[in-house]
This record gives C-alpha cells, structure tokens and sequence, in this order.
C-alpha cells in the first residue's frame, strides 16, 4: 500500500500553506506532516511501503537549497536547474527505497504526497514565482494559479518531485545519475528535450544527449537543439530504438548532432 493524497485536499493544503509563509517570517514550513496527515489515504494491498527514505530524501534536498539562498529565501544559486538535477538523485533513490510498486508511479495522488510531505520546501525554493502568494479581490491572499502544475501530480513535466524522479529514470537510474546535473542552464532541455518527447523514454539515448550538451564544446545553442530534437525524433520513428547499446546510441545522436554543430 502507498499513501496518496487527493486532489481536492492537497490543493486546500496548499492554498493554505501559501497564506501561512506569506504572513509568517520564513518562506519554509517546518512542519510538512501535520496538515497532509488525515487527508492521506494507503491505495493498494498489502504492508505499507516505508516512507522514511523519503524523510530522508527531503533534508537532503532542503541542505541543498539552504546552500544556495540569502538569509530572506531569495536563490542565489547561480544555476537553479543543476542544483535540482543534484537534488534528483535523492528524490529518485528515495522513491526506490520505499519499494513502492512500479504501477503505482502513475498514480499522481502519489505525488501529490510526495510534493507535499517531503518536497514542498525545495519546490517552493525552485520555483519561487509559483509558490508566490497573489492579492485577490477583497485584499484576500491566495495561490497563483500555476501553483496546482508544480505539486498535484499529473503534469510529468512540471510537478517538481515527479520531474526529478524521471529525470534519473530517464538516464537510466542511480548509476547515472551524476548526469542529472551535468547540464548548465537546463531547465528547457530537460523538459523540453527529455521528459516531453520519445526520446526520453530510452536511456541510452538520453545519456549521448546529455554528454554533448553539458560539454561546452559541443553544445547546442537553442534553435539548433531545436532542429536536432526533430530530426531525432522523425529519425526514431524508423527505428527500435529500445534495441539501442550506448555505443548505437551515441553514433545515432553523434551522427544528428554533428548536422547543427557544423
């Protein structure tokens, strides 16, 4: 069994937490626990998984952040994206650690879980604009709208803790996971490039992609990514690209990638 949270709930957890750091002095919630606590239902059969790595998992990642802030919670880390892509590897093991069922990473009433009870402080350190309280009608503070993309779970891409497990599941997991970090300003590369298209789904690949862009030598600037990522992707409809080694893998994107490079 795994703990997920409901929609309807998580979302009133969050538009309530948005209210608490905007009339508290810290932009963190120390307790994560407390209001997640009875809306939490275990979905499946069986024990319950062991959620302590994901305990774990989430002072790791709060260390990170903290390292990488001015005394008020403002970033200051010279690139947000290689600290998350750091941070990814905990949130990928401790996903792992629990021994939750394969299956059950679909569901994104897990993720919500996840992003409220362990990821919230580090995704509002990420994302800062969305975690932002906005003034509404009637001077009332409430939630920007783009919060419910970052922490409910069914937006692969963006909600913070699911986009950093794929992340390394998409390099083909811990092993590899130094490459989570290995692109410099990366936001639109992971997302774009990797977690949004076909080619994410095929870790030899992603590896070759990842080499060439994090090596100043060769990487790509945006429009010529750009061009690449759709040559790869008509090039893999002609393909089995799961029968793909690293070394077929790298001649293929080598071999594309040289065509915007020249």
């Amino acid at each position: 069994m795994y703990p997920h949270l409901p929609l309807r709930t998580a979302m009133a957890v969050a538009e309530e937490r948005i209210r608490q750091m905007h009339s508290g002095e810290s932009n963190e919630v120390e307790d994560l626990a407390t209001d997640t606590r009875d809306g939490i239902g275990w979905t499946g059969s069986g024990s319950r998984i062991d959620v302590t790595p994901l305990e774990h998992a989430r002072v790791q990642v709060e260390a990170l952040a903290a390292t990488s802030r001015d005394l008020d919670g403002t970033a200051t880390a010279p690139d947000q994206d290689m600290v998350e892509g750091e941070a990814a590897a905990f949130v990928y093991s401790a996903v792992v650690g629990t021994g939750i069922e394969p299956s059950a990473l679909d569901d994104p009433g897990f993720w919500r879980y996840v992003a409220l009870a362990h990821v919230w402080n580090f995704a509002a350190w990420r994302e800062p604009r969305a975690f932002a309280p906005v003034m509404v009608e009637g001077g009332t503070i409430a939630a920007s709208r783009n919060l419910g993309a970052y922490v409910d779970g069914r937006k692969p891409d963006e909600c913070v803790p699911l986009r950093m497990y794929l992340r390394v599941r998409c390099l083909g997991g811990v092993a590899h996971a130094h490459l989570a970090s290995a692109v410099r300003q990366g936001t639109d590369f992971w997302r774009s490039h990797i977690l949004r298209v076909v080619a994410g789904e095929h870790p030899p690949i992603v590896r070759a992609l990842v080499r060439r862009q994090a090596a100043e030598a060769t990487r790509l600037n945006r429009d010529p990514l750009r061009e690449f990522a759709k040559q790869l992707n008509r090039t893999l409809v002609n393909l089995a690209p799961a029968m793909l080694d690293d070394a077929a893998a790298d001649d293929l994107v080598g071999e594309l990638w040289e065509r915007q490079s020249t």
